[in-house]
């Protein structure tokens, strides 16, 4: 009864209609340029989230408010992209699909599709339509199938026509539910069936032409039921309102000559919006709106609707194809295109305008550009465009002025207007001059100027109605139809670009210039104030200026905006930039709306100034602002506070109370969260991580994840700003910077709580809307909290463990330091023992030689009878044998101190080990003995230290003929291999007494000797000896012996072994003893009586001084000193031709003394010996490093002593003919053995030649010249000289005078006479003498020999 009397009202209203018009909305294209998958839109849902779902022909989308999301069937499992119907379940979050191939739900949460396959017997294909049912349940309507009902409770479906146990009209549209116990079914060229579900009774409805209240339609694609409970059916011939009590219908259709009409009679869809007024979707003609508020009591053919037809601006629809309609909760109106996309109609009306001064471009209508702006006194608007000046009232256009025959130029920009009086206006032109018009005849006329084509950049209107007029090139008035040039004042003016006049309160003329200095005058145009670069006023450039209300100057400049709040103060000012909030400094017009706020213009958009925050809030495209630069000086203000601002894309225009309220922001959602992969290149999507009731949890090996956030009111999208933070990761909020996806990385494991806030442009944060998300990073196994109490009981266990063996480690200490006690003692007393033994050694060496020398001498000199010849040999090898003794000594503790160091070379081991034992072969005198040698590794080519080898043969061999009486003895070479690896073995065996088992392990003893009736006397050290060299050599030494069977001795090396450690040599090494400097020549001064060399013996001990003294005492003159000091200064005095020094002596030892000998300049050329019982490695080193010449070790032959210094002398007279050639020829021959002088004596030599030649052509250059030159004594530069050339120092200066008279003949073609006077010679006989000396032959056949050689 209720039902019935809504209808009677509605049709009652429906006879009255009103004539109002409805604000036109305002349009937002959504297709698939904006990632729409196809244009062709079926059906629009929304789901609990605030997400727009949008069904197409190819493909679902999502809309977050961003972006849009696409599932296909390649990308999802979406059996098919053809679509037909959507509905949102928001009990299970779910959305139902209805496709040509069945019906698909997705799991919004998840993103999971699962296809709908009931029983065997009900097939569900083509769904065409789905309702949701009064019992909470879905109907499924297949389009040429049957219906089919869903029940959710029991997850069961059932068909239609077995419930109510009749047959259904197919095909089919659409369904309705009416809550009631109805179901309506629209079918195609079917009519509509009203089932009763309680009754199970149908009533069939069609269309029948003889009955105008009939059904409009016989396919019935839509039905609807408003709130008043009024069924509303639309059909393809028109809509129909259902009276369900006499099923009639009132028709409303489409009148052609009726523009109020319905827009067609195709309808699609039906929906009432908040506002009360539905909504009606038709095919090939748009959207109309009927409000149901107002419907007046008059006939159904004089009810007005209001029409949304498809045009090109955004005054109208994409398409006139209409599907579907949705209104979302935020009060949005989705409308889906079958052609074009998704139309947007915002919940609020824009802010900002834009006047409709446009031109038809390709696809749509563009916004012309507006140089001018000026509002006259009747509150009309004045643009300026392009050879046109155009006129607004009330926002529409009412007049346009064409000054094109006016104008100099097939183009012109009307740049500034001002108003001189009512109907008279003056139209600046940019380029072009200036022109007057006047509106009530229409008559435009050229006011000319002094110049031709120049810019009107900006107008003023003083209080006595003169205008002035800022020019390209000065400033002028106009008055009376008068235009005068101000001279005056452009005189006082720099820059004569004028884009700005303002007149203060005082009666002050600003002029504000291109260059950015404003000048102001006074009333007497004198100027008195200045404002630039120099007192602070940093502007680039002035574009205009406006005095507010206070009577306070605002100037726009390309550098931010000025303020004077005291015009009689001007040098006081306020500059505002980037750093209050200013988006762009390159301001173009100011002006103050009726509430005293300062709105500017810039090449971005528009800022207001908020005096409270000293802060600009800025607008742009984004608030629906035109993209384009503004122009200077082009703004007004109306009398409602309407602002104009002038843009080369129209003219913006707004209303500053509408953005005065605080407008609230959408609420944030957070949409989705995630997986990162790792891998850059990788084409797999993103993993969704399910987000449950706020919370995700995440593995620690998926510690990457994207979070994206949005507010789902598309209309706010674009000015929206979030700000996130994410609580245990920092304290502070970020702001995204317009970005609605925050990344992170890597995140450790632990609980976080991400969140998320948003607000509007220039608003505060939405505090009170914070989206959260719970985010928990599970730890890996190893850091669990069973883990880590897993680690505190091994911690534990092993703090009890480590207390045990600290007790037991106190209780082994206690015992050890006795041992260790022990044990050092026993170090200490072998320390001093191996300590004694070397000095003993060392002291034995001198006076051995003593013995050794004088022996040899014994041994060689003929005239000794044979009978004490071979006492005398059996001294010398007891001698020997001693020698022998101290050596192994010495050998031995090298090997302890770790001094001997390995010095190998890479030869032939056979010969060595051939060599020694043919030597012992000879020494063996028993003729019960047999030595054999067996070499059995022929050329066996390894690397090993040849002293080593030898110790350790001569050593072993020594014991088989010392131990052995009888039988033979063997000395075996042979290679072999054991476990892969190739082995050199020496084998030395014997068949004498043997070793006894007991004494066999200690026989390496340091010291030991065997007890038994065989032993025979000795140190005991050995074979400790020979066993610690093997060990340094890197081989192995075996011993395997029987008591009266003999005993056999191994050494084994591996063959391949480089020792890296070890120091190589080469095999035929040089020594550096072996390359000495050569000296003195044969050739003496007449002066000196006694021509043998001088050689000078350095010695602390007396005997062996004397004894060298003596061995060399007839060939050579002898110098002898007993320290190092005495030696040095005997040897700069003398300048002996060669030092032999001993190293250790008191004062100064033989290492400091060569180093000062060859540092010194007069003595560096001496060759020096070092003598010594030092002889490892190491002292060689040191010695040669200090420059000596040559090493001996003590004892030594004075055989071998006497054949070094031979040998060194010989040297130095080979080394004085090479420096003798060198200052002879001028290209000397290269010698086949290089020897080389040292720094000092080079430097000597360089030096003394280039005396020579800098004074070549003195007459008297001799000694004593350069002796001065030198700074050196006359007897040590002679002998310095003599050692190093061989010859005198006259000798060598005509020798280099010379050479430099060969230079010129041969070189600088100078003839004889000339050649010889350049050098220094006068007598040009003596010259020739001293050449053919020189050359063998005179200069003129030198010159002819050479010239013949050429040839």
């Amino acid at each position: 009864m209720q039902r019935h009397s809504s209808l009677l009202i509605l049709l009652f209203l429906l006879f009255f209609t009103t004539n109002g018009t409805a604000q036109p909305y305002i349009l937002q294209h959504l297709s698939i340029e904006d990632g729409l998958s196809n244009n062709y839109v079926q059906d629009i849902e929304q789901d609990k989230r605030g997400c727009i779902w949008i069904a197409t022909v190819l493909g679902l989308n999502r809309f977050d408010g961003l972006k849009f999301t696409t599932y296909k069937s390649t990308n999802s499992k979406l059996g098919n992209d053809a679509l037909n119907t959507l509905l949102y379940n928001e009990e299970e979050d779910e959305l139902w699909i209805g496709s040509n191939s069945g019906l698909y739900i997705l799991d919004c949460s998840t993103e999971l599709f699962k296809r709908c396959i009931p029983s065997e017997d009900i097939v569900i294909n083509n769904v065409s339509y789905l309702a949701p049912a009064s019992d909470g349940g879905i109907w499924i309507v297949a389009h040429t199938g049957q219906i089919v009902h869903y029940n959710k409770k029991y997850k069961k479906y059932t068909l239609l026509s077995d419930r109510i146990k009749r047959e259904l009209k197919s095909p089919n549209w659409c369904a309705f539910d009416d809550g009631e116990g109805h179901l309506y079914i629209g079918h195609a060229q079917g009519g509509l069936s009203i089932i009763n579900l309680e009754n199970k009774t149908i009533r069939n409805l069609s269309h029948i032409p003889e009955a105008p209240n009939s059904l409009p339609g016989n396919s019935v694609y839509t039905i609807y039921k408003d709130r008043l409970e009024n069924i509303w059916v639309g059909t393809n011939q028109g809509l129909g309102l259902l009276n369900p009590k006499t099923d009639e219908f009132t028709i409303f259709k489409h009148e052609s000559n009726n523009p109020h009409s319905l827009i067609a009679d195709h309808i699609y869809d039906i929906k009432e919006m908040e506002d009360g007024n539905l909504w009606i979707a038709s095919d090939i003609g748009g959207i109309s709106i009927l409000d149901l508020h107002n419907i007046t009591f008059k006939s159904p053919q004089n009810v007005q609707f209001y029409n949304i037809t498809a045009t090109m601006n955004k005054y109208g629809l994409s398409s006139g194809n209409i599907r579907s309609l949705l209104q979302d909760k935020f009060g949005n109106i989705w409308i889906g295109n079958y052609s074009s996309g998704v139309d947007f109609i915002s919940h609020t009306q824009p802010i900002f305008h834009t006047l409709p001064y446009t031109t038809k471009g390709k696809d749509k209508h563009k916004n012309k550009p507006v140089w001018g702006l000026f509002q006259d006194s009747e509150g009309k608007i004045w643009l300026g465009g392009e050879n046109e000046a155009v006129v607004f009232k009330d926002n529409k256009q009412l007049k346009s002025f064409d000054i094109t025959k006016y104008l100099s130029r097939p183009y012109g920009q009307v740049f500034s207007l001002s108003e001189y009086s009512p109907g008279i206006f003056l139209l600046g032109i940019y380029d072009n001059g200036l022109l007057k018009l006047d509106t009530k005849t229409n008559r435009i006329e050229r006011i000319k100027l002094d110049m031709n084509n120049i810019d009107i950049l900006s107008f003023f209107k003083d209080i006595d109605g003169t205008i002035w007029i800022g020019a390209e090139y000065g400033i002028y008035t106009y008055k009376d139809g008068v235009i005068r040039k101000k001279e005056d004042i452009i005189r006082q003016l720099s820059d004569k670009s004028i884009y700005g006049v303002l007149r203060d309160r005082q009666g002050k003329l600003w002029i504000g210039s291109y260059g950015g200095r404003i000048t102001i005058f006074d009333q007497d145009y004198k100027a008195i104030t200045r404002l630039d670069h120099n007192n602070g006023f940093k502007t680039n450039g002035i574009n205009s200026f406006f005095m507010d209300s206070q009577g306070g100057v605002w100037v726009a400049t390309r550098n931010g905006i000025g303020y004077i709040k005291d015009t009689n103060k001007p040098e006081e000012f306020e500059l505002y930039g980037y750093s209050y909030g200013l988006e762009d400094t390159f301001v173009r017009s100011i002006q103050e709306d009726l509430q005293g706020n300062i709105w500017l213009s810039s090449n971005n958009g528009i800022s207001l100034w908020n005096k409270q925050k000293q802060q600009f809030e800025n607008y742009d495209y984004r608030d629906g602002i035109p993209m384009g630069n503004f122009i200077e000086g082009s703004a007004c203000c109306t009398a409602d506070g309407t602002l104009y601002f002038a843009s080369l894309n129209g003219v913006c225009y707004f209303n500053p109370q509408s953005l005065t309220t605080n407008r609230q922001v959408a609420p944030v959602q957070i949409m989705e969260c995630r997986h990162l992969n790792n891998q850059i290149e990788s084409r797999q999507p993103e993993a969704l991580i399910p987000i449950t009731n706020g919370h995700i949890d995440l593995p620690y090996d998926q510690n990457s994840f994207r979070i994206t956030f949005s507010i789902l009111d598309y209309s706010q999208s674009g000015q929206v700003e979030y700000a996130y933070l994410i609580e245990g990761l920092e304290k502070t909020w970020t702001n995204t910077l317009g970005e609605s996806q925050i990344t992170f990385r890597n995140i450790s494991p632990g609980e976080y709580t991400f969140k998320v806030k948003a607000r509007l442009r220039n608003q505060e944060w939405d505090d009170n809307h914070v989206a959260t998300l719970k985010v928990y990073i599970h730890p890996p196994l190893w850091l669990t909290w069973y883990a880590k109490i897993f680690y505190i009981l091994l911690v534990l266990l092993g703090i009890y463990g480590w207390f045990r063996f600290y007790k037991r480690k106190l209780l082994l200490e206690s015992s050890l330091e006795l041992e260790k006690k022990k044990s050092l003692n026993e170090q200490e007393l072998n320390n001093e023992r191996m300590s004694f033994y070397t000095n003993i050694t060392h002291e034995l060496r001198t006076p051995l030689t003593l013995i050794l020398g004088p022996l040899e001498d014994l041994i060689n000199d003929p005239k000794i009878p044979a009978f004490y010849g071979n006492k005398i040999k059996v001294i010398h090898s007891s001698a020997l044998r001693l020698l022998n003794l101290i050596n192994q000594i010495l050998e031995f503790r090298k090997t302890e101190t770790q001094n001997r160091k390995l010095t190998i070379v890479k030869g032939d081991l056979s010969r060595l080990v051939t060599e020694i034992g043919l030597r012992y072969k000879e020494l063996n005198r028993n003729e019960k003995v047999k030595f054999h040698i067996n070499i059995a590794a022929k050329d066996a080519k390894i690397y090993f230290d040849t002293d080593i080898i030898s110790t350790i043969l001569n050593n072993l061999l020594s014991n088989a003929i010392k131990y052995t009486s009888e039988g033979e003895i063997n000395l075996l070479l042979r290679s072999t291999d054991d476990g892969g690896n190739q082995y050199t073995e020496i084998i030395v065996s014997d068949t004498g007494y043997g070793i006894d088992a007991e004494a066999l392990p200690h026989i390496f003893d340091r010291y030991y000797q065997a007890k038994g009736k065989h032993q025979a006397s000795g140190t005991g050290i050995g074979l400790a000896l020979v066993k610690s060299l093997a060990d340094l050599h890197e081989g192995t030494l075996q011993v395997e012996s029987e008591i009266g069977k003999g005993t056999t001795f191994t050494f084994r090396l591996l063959t391949e072994n480089t020792y890296p450690n070890a120091l190589h040599k080469e095999k035929k090494e040089t020594f550096a003893q072996e390359e000495i400097e050569i000296v003195e020549t044969v050739k003496e001064e007449k002066e000196e009586a006694d021509t043998r060399p001088v050689v000078q013996v350095v010695e602390d001990n007396d005997d062996i001084r004397e004894y060298i003294a003596t061995s060399f005492s007839n060939n050579y003159r002898i110098l002898t000193a007993t320290n190092g000091k005495e030696g040095l200064e005997q040897a700069q005095k003398y300048i002996p031709d060669i030092i032999i020094s001993d190293i250790m002596m008191p004062e100064i030892d033989g290492i400091e003394l060569c180093k000062l000998v060859k540092e010194d300049i007069r003595t560096s050329h001496i060759p020096v010996i070092l003598l010594t019982a030092k002889d490892s490695i190491q002292d060689k080193e040191e010695g040669y490093e200090s420059g000596a010449d040559s090493y001996l070790t003590k004892p030594f032959s004075a055989k071998l002593l006497n054949s070094r210094v031979h040998n060194l002398l010989e040297s130095r007279k080979k080394l004085a003919l090479i420096v003798a050639n060198c200052a002879k020829e001028l290209k000397p021959k290269q010698q086949k053995e290089t020897i080389k002088l040292n720094k000092l004596d080079e430097e000597f030599l360089t030096k003394f030649t280039t005396i020579v030649e800098e004074n070549i052509d003195m007459e008297k250059m001799d000694m004593s010249f350069m002796i001065e030159k030198m700074n050196m004594s006359h007897s040590t530069l002679y002998r310095k000289i003599k050692s190093l050339t061989g010859m005198s120092g006259n000798e060598f200066i005509r020798k280099i005078r010379l050479k430099n008279s060969l230079r010129l003949l041969m070189e600088e073609g100078y003839n004889i006479s000339e050649a010889a006077y350049a050098s220094g010679f006068n007598d040009l006989g003596y010259f020739r003498s001293c050449f053919r000396e020189e050359y063998g032959m005179t200069p003129s056949e030198y010159i002819k020999q050479t010239i013949r050689m050429k040839e």
